[in-house]
């Protein structure tokens, strides 16, 4: 008989990385055992990159495998790399790698290193430098398959930095630097007679519909699963909002105006997670370190969304289904969402009060979970 999946377990899907304080927040569940280890299992190439062996707890283990990435003037690590792509990295003369702190530190350019496109300003050669050294990379056989052929051509932020400085969207995984997105739950409220089994009524005698998209199956990151209606990375020097907005017009336009997203939808906060990567999140992405922040958005259809046709996106998105709160539960615990798509719907259900402390019985933990303090910097707005 199979046992049936928790949401703790849903979560731990996602946020997956060992917590440094107590044995029960470790996630070594049957569904993530194999991926919390694969960073132990990084490729050492070089004698000099081996890392410590020490029977030390899961989250320093899993840290003491892993190098920090450092901006100029500023001691905040900004990004996680792994020992497979340290070893395999052909520097330029624009970093240092510190071995003793495992630390790899991007350096100040100085007058000599500035090109006229950098207007004078070392802040805006940082980034031309990162993408001069992805571009080395993306040549190398080993770190070609984590980056791909070519640039996305879409320039994310290094989240929490001190100025502004990015790099292409295929080298965020790389680097294990902080991915921001922006999510949209799309649903409404239908008339019911009958409670939904083990779960509260809306109030009024209402039941929940939801708008989801199934990715398309040729997608290179998790093909084939469940998403939000609406959901996009936030590009470098763009707002969450806009982000929701253009994603809504390019995902959703046949169904979303542009004008009826930015007079309806409702920002909900943020959910947050530490994730070592799997083969689901791409060719070459297995082992990497992914911190995630998601600003949640929702949007509530009128008149029970009768009035809304929601069409697929060739290459993009597969199909879509109108799902109850019933079979979102059951999907999530099948597995079929993104793992960051079903922390998204597991916190609009704990909001919406669909799943409360009666009702669930790791609620707590599954609420601290879903809003977890990242070990690198979210703001700029640090302490000097």
């Amino acid at each position: 008989m199979t046992r049936s999946i928790t949401l703790l377990e849903v979560v731990k899907d996602c946020d997956n990385f060992p917590y440094p304080c107590c044995a029960h927040l470790q996630t070594w569940s049957f569904t993530t055992s194999s991926r919390a280890t694969t960073v132990s299992r990084a490729t050492t190439r070089s004698p000099s990159l081996s890392a410590p062996t020490a029977d030390i707890d899961p989250y320093s283990r899993a840290l003491s495998n892993l190098w920090t990435l450092h901006l100029p003037h500023d001691p905040a690590p900004h990004g996680f790399l792994t020992h497979n792509v340290i070893s395999n990295m052909h520097w330029t003369k624009h970093f240092h790698l510190d071995a003793g702190n495992q630390a790899v530190n991007l350096l100040a350019p100085s007058a000599e290193d500035l090109l006229p496109e950098d207007k004078g300003a070392w802040e805006v050669a940082c980034s031309r430098i990162l993408d001069e050294q992805i571009e080395i990379a993306r040549k190398d056989n080993v770190l070609g398959k984590i980056l791909g052929p070519k640039k996305k051509g879409e320039q994310f932020p290094i989240v929490g930095a001190k100025f502004d400085v990015g790099v292409d969207r295929s080298a965020i995984g790389l680097l294990g630097i902080v991915g921001r997105g922006a999510h949209m739950t799309v649903y409404s409220r239908v008339r019911s007679t009958s409670s939904l089994e083990g779960q509260r009524k809306e109030r009024g005698g209402e039941d929940l519909r939801f708008w989801i998209p199934r990715r398309a199956y040729g997608k290179s990151t998790y093909p084939g699963k469940l998403d939000q209606a609406v959901a996009g990375g936030v590009a470098r020097g763009e707002t969450p909002w806009e982000c929701i907005v253009r994603e809504a017009v390019e995902e959703a336009g046949s169904a979303l105006s542009e004008e009826f997203v930015r007079a309806n939808a409702k920002a909900a906060g943020t959910v947050a997670w530490l994730n070592i990567s799997d083969h689901r999140a791409g060719p070459g992405q297995e082992g990497l370190i992914n911190p995630g922040v998601l600003y949640v958005y929702d949007l509530e259809l009128p008149d029970e969304g009768r009035d809304f046709r929601f069409e697929p996106v060739p290459g993009d998105i597969d199909s879509w289904a109108v799902m109850d709160t019933n079979e979102v539960m059951a999907a999530m615990k099948r597995f079929e969402f993104k793992p960051s798509c079903a922390v998204v719907m597991i916190d609009f259900l704990m909001r919406h009060g669909v799943i409360t402390a009666e009702n669930e019985p790791d609620y707590t933990e599954i609420a601290s979970r879903l809003h977890r303090m990242l070990p690198l910097p979210t703001s700029s707005r640090r302490e000097r």
